[in-house]
């Protein structure tokens, strides 16, 4: 277990430095082209004189040369060379960066030098070099760019490497004072050093949060696996025998075996009506596993809602009689069909007029109306009842949960609590939704809107 773990870590790791360096590679492009802009632009409208506009676009060309291999190599193929070649994504994260180094240095020699406005530019390069390696090489290629400002400002003082000063973008006064060379080294050493471990230390953290935050997910994710397969296996090993013990009850209570009396059928009614609604809960659950596993897009088909609502409206109606309440529908003479899978969508339904010949009050009708509205097609259970107050309203399509009335109904139901929260998964992975609409004392309206078919697909 920890062996794959740590394996993935150090996927998640390299794909997170594939992507880091791909952002980099187009951020890279930009700045060849601000170089080349940025040439013209101070030669030929801002009237900047001492350019070396040739060698600008030298270096604009090199830095866009060698970046087009970073992009290449990391683009169509970033993740799996995060799978496969993490030692070179970091090989090319060095080389990247010390390329860099070069060309700012070389281009900031040929705007001024030791004076010139762009040195900050070798910070940017150590939070980038602290951003996408560790912090023991981000320190190195920190010590690199200060060894190369050094040499810069050096070379200058003691004339090794020429001083270009273009008129306009820095001062033209040679200045020979050692304390100002002194001076420009200390501060940028302790700017450079200073970003650099703060910088590290911010991305080191960012980077421990990141992975364990991935590492949790991947737990997690297991344990979910766990969980649908011992669903699997318990719904497997539960149904067929508690099947089996209701068809047993039935036809003890219907005499198959001789009339039992009074007393023992009774009992023997209870016991059956308990196990059907252990049947019942078996099946949520089973509905509950399916929308966890199944592929369901590629289950979905054209599903025509009429007589899928009739359907439902049919297999209650001997419920509702029994009951004392009147189970109709209102349809319409002609409904676009919707993508899904007819098996859920039924059960949903099934679901929403099982509780409602539960829970509403025995004087009122149950009325299954379906209505098209717009792009959504709307399937609608009403019944008249006590109502549901607001605050009940929001936690009723949770898993688990029940509601008690102030008659105490909902504790001699039988149930789990799981219907309506099936209910919404099953809208939801339908890309529609589920809900109420109530007021106490008024009934209530559950419905489930799911999007119509726009075209049937093979």
């Amino acid at each position: 277990m920890e062996s794959g773990t740590s394996k993935s870590l150090v996927f998640t790791h390299s794909l997170l430095l594939a992507e880091r360096l791909y952002l980099f590679a187009r951020l890279r492009f930009m700045a060849a082209a601000g170089i080349l802009v940025g040439g013209l632009v101070a030669t030929y409208v801002v009237g900047i004189r001492g350019i070396h506009l040739w060698a600008l676009v030298g270096a604009s060309s090199f830095l866009a040369t060698y970046n087009v291999g970073i992009f290449v190599a990391i683009h169509p193929r970033r993740v799996v060379l995060a799978k496969s070649a993490s030692r070179r994504l970091v090989s090319v994260a060095h080389v990247s960066i010390l390329l860099d180094y070069v060309v700012l240095s070389y281009c900031i020699w040929l705007v001024g030098g030791a004076r010139s406005p762009f040195l900050a530019f070798y910070l940017l390069h150590a939070i980038l070099a602290s951003v996408l390696l560790s912090r023991i090489a981000a320190y190195g290629h920190a010590a690199v760019g200060y060894v190369l400002l050094t040499g810069l400002v050096l070379g200058e003082w003691y004339g090794v490497i020429p001083r270009v000063s273009p008129e306009g973008a820095v001062p033209l006064a040679v200045d020979r004072d050692i304390r100002v060379v002194v001076t420009v080294l200390f501060v940028y050493f302790l700017l450079t050093t200073v970003t650099t471990i703060l910088t590290t230390g911010i991305a080191s953290r960012l980077r421990s949060h990141e992975l364990g935050l991935l590492d949790a997910s991947e737990r997690l994710e297991r344990l979910a696996d766990l969980r649908r397969s011992f669903l699997h296996v318990v719904l497997h090993d539960l149904r067929s025998p508690v099947g089996t013990v209701v068809t047993m009850l039935e036809g003890l209570g219907s005499g198959v075996e001789g009339n039992l009396g009074e007393a023992p059928k009774k009992r023997v009614d209870r016991a059956g009506k308990r196990l059907r609604g252990v049947l019942d809960q078996l099946r949520s659950l089973r509905v509950l596993a399916d929308l966890e596993t199944e592929p369901l897009e590629g289950l979905m088909a054209a599903v025509n809602l009429l007589d899928t609502v009739m359907a439902a409206v049919d297999e209650h109606q001997d419920a509702a009689e029994l009951s004392g309440r009147q189970l109709r529908a209102v349809l319409p003479h002609a409904l676009s069909p919707v993508r899904g899978v007819e098996r859920l969508l039924r059960d949903a339904v099934a679901n929403y007029i099982t509780n409602a010949i539960k829970y509403a009050d025995s004087k009122g009708d149950i009325v299954v109306r379906v209505v098209e509205l717009g792009a959504m097609v709307r399937i609608e259970v009403v019944d008249v009842g006590p109502g549901i107050s607001p605050v009940d309203q929001t936690k009723l399509f949770q898993e688990f949960t029940r509601l008690v009335k102030s008659d105490g109904r909902c504790g001699k139901v039988a149930g789990i609590g799981l219907g309506l929260s099936i209910v919404r998964r099953i809208a939801e992975a339908h890309h529609g939704r589920a809900g109420v609409d109530s007021q106490v004392g008024q009934g209530s309206t559950f419905f489930i809107e799911v999007p119509a078919a726009t075209r049937v697909r093979a």
